[in-house]
C-alpha cells in the first residue's frame, strides 16, 4: 500500500483456517510494524480470509487509506485512518480498529473464496461452489452478474485493468470469461456495471494436455492464475501465468482471446486452449507473478515474469534474451 512504502501482513488462526482477526502494518523501508489492526463491526470482532486493494494499482498512490476486505460471507471496505489521527505503536497501545466503511454482510452461506478488482474499482468473487459474481464499487449488497461456473471451486480470480475479462484458477483448469454485452438500449457493457442475465458468453477453458498433467504429478494442482500487470487505461495485458508444481504455465493472452485461434476449430462444447509455455523449476513453485509493465526491458515487450521457489526468488523475460 501507499506507494508501496507499506505492506499488509494478515496471519491465518490456527488449526489450518485462512481466516484472520486482525492485520499487520509494515513499513517496508524500515523493515518494521508500525501498527497492528483489528477487525471490527458494531463492536465485535470478525474475521477477513483476504484482503485486496480499492482498485488495481490503487498500491501506487500514496495516500491510500482504504482497502477491500472478504470473508466467506462478508464483502467490505476498511479505512485505516484512525479517529484519533496518530498511528500507534503496538509497544504500549491496544489495536486500533479498522472502521468498517461499507459493504454487506451475507446471510446465507455464499462461501466466498478469493477476491480481485479492476481498474475502476470493480470487484470480482470466486466462491466454493464455482460461480464468480461481479460487484460494482457503488454496491457490494448484490451482485450485478453471477457467472454459474462449471462445479469446481474457484481458488483465486484476476481481472484485466478494463474489467472486460476475468480469470479464475480451479484446481484442474483455468476458466477465462469475457463480462462484455450489449443491453437493451444497444449499449456495450460489461458485467460489473449490467446485468448479463442470458447474455454470459461460453467460457474459455485454459488446461494442460494430458502428457503435461502426468508430468506436472497428480497431486499438483493450478494455483493462482493471474493476467499480467498493468494499471495505464488503453494498455492490454498479454500473458497470463498460473503454477502447478514445478511448473509456471504461460498462455499468450491475445491467442487465448482469438475465437480463430486453431485450438478451438474442431472441438465441440466449452472451447479448451492447451497452447502454452512451460517455465521448470526444480522444486515446487510458491508463485508466479508478472512484474509491473513500467519494468518491462528495452528488448522486450512485456515486463520480466518473477517465480518464487522456497528457496529463492528468480525473474526473466519473456522475450528468451535474458
Amino acid at each position: 500500500m501507499r506507494g508501496e512504502t507499506n505492506m499488509m501482513l494478515m496471519s491465518p488462526q490456527k488449526e489450518g483456517k485462512p481466516q484472520s482477526t486482525g492485520l499487520h502494518q509494515l513499513d517496508i523501508e524500515t523493515g518494521k510494524i508500525v501498527t497492528e489492526w483489528k477487525f471490527e463491526k458494531d463492536g465485535t470482532d470478525i474475521t477477513m480470509k483476504d484482503i485486496t486493494s480499492d482498485a488495481k494499482g490503487s498500491q501506487l498512490d500514496p495516500s491510500e487509506s482504504t482497502f477491500l476486505g472478504l470473508d466467506d460471507n462478508r464483502l467490505c471496505q476498511w479505512d485505516m485512518r484512525d479517529k484519533k489521527g496518530m498511528v500507534q505503536k503496538l509497544a504500549n497501545a491496544s489495536s486500533p480498529v479498522l472502521h468498517w466503511t461499507q459493504g454487506h454482510q451475507f446471510s446465507r452461506g455464499t462461501n466466498f473464496q478469493c477476491f480481485a478488482t479492476a481498474g475502476d474499482g470493480s470487484i470480482v468473487v470466486g466462491s466454493l461452489d464455482g460461480k464468480i459474481r461481479l460487484y460494482s464499487r457503488t454496491s457490494m449488497r448484490q451482485a450485478k452478474t453471477a457467472f454459474p461456473g462449471l462445479g469446481s471451486p474457484i481458488t483465486s480470480v484476476d481481472v484485466t485493468y478494463d474489467g472486460k475479462w476475468v480469470l479464475g484458477t480451479t484446481d484442474t483448469y483455468l476458466i477465462l470469461i469475457c463480462t462484455l454485452f450489449t443491453d437493451k438500449d444497444g449499449k456495450t457493457k460489461t458485467g460489473f456495471a449490467g446485468r448479463m442475465g442470458n447474455k454470459i458468453p461460453a467460457p474459455r477453458l485454459l488446461k494442460l494436455t494430458p502428457v503435461d498433467a502426468h508430468l506436472a504429478g497428480a497431486d499438483n494442482k493450478f494455483h493462482a492464475g493471474h493476467f499480467s500487470w498493468v494499471t495505464e487505461g488503453g494498455k492490454q495485458e498479454k500473458h497470463l501465468v498460473a503454477t502447478v508444481g514445478k511448473f509456471s504455465i504461460i498462455w499468450n493472452f491475445q491467442q487465448v482471446k482469438n475465437s480463430a485461434h486453431y485450438c478451438y476449430q474442431n472441438q465441440q462444447g466449452l472451447k479448451s486452449c492447451y497452447c502454452y509455455k512451460i517455465v521448470l523449476k526444480d522444486e515446487s513453485i510458491i508463485e508466479s507473478r508478472f512484474m509491473h509493465d513500467k519494468f518491462a526491458l528495452n528488448n522486450s515487450p512485456e515486463a520480466p515474469l518473477v517465480v518464487a521457489t522456497p528457496m529463492k526468488v528468480t525473474s526473466f523475460s519473456m522475450s528468451g534474451k535474458r
